[in-house]
């Protein structure tokens, strides 16, 4: 039984990370990190420049982290109820063998998406 489960949440999870743009969170969080240090180590930028525009760009870093972070927190949930329901799944999961069956799934079904969604 464990295993329909992890098969069905592993489906799960990789379509929340595909539908919720997490690769382009990351992306972006780091185009803003770039700029941001980019502004601060320039010499010929004022400093009444950086003050102005380092917080933006610190808001923006915030809002990207915290949409990573909710993401996050909403796979984490869904393996919670798992383990609810049917007691005994996350020990299952952190296992070597839930490990590597759930990985083998996720990457077996972003393969086979990408396949069938050209």
């Amino acid at each position: 039984m464990n295993h329909l489960i992890i098969l069905v949440i592993c489906l799960l999870s990789v379509e929340i990370f595909i539908r919720s743009n997490y690769l382009s969170l990351i992306n972006s969080s780091f185009k803003v990190s770039k700029k941001a240090i980019s502004i601060i180590l320039n010499k010929n930028i004022s400093d009444h420049w950086k003050e102005y525009i380092i917080p933006k760009y610190s808001l923006q870093m915030m809002k990207y982290s915290m949409q990573m972070l909710l993401i996050l927190f909403l796979i984490i949930f869904i393996f919670v109820i798992a383990d609810k329901l049917f007691s005994g799944f996350i020990a299952f999961t952190l296992s070597w063998s839930g490990i590597i069956e759930s990985t083998l799934l996720a990457f077996s079904y972003v393969y086979i998406r990408k396949l069938t969604f050209r």
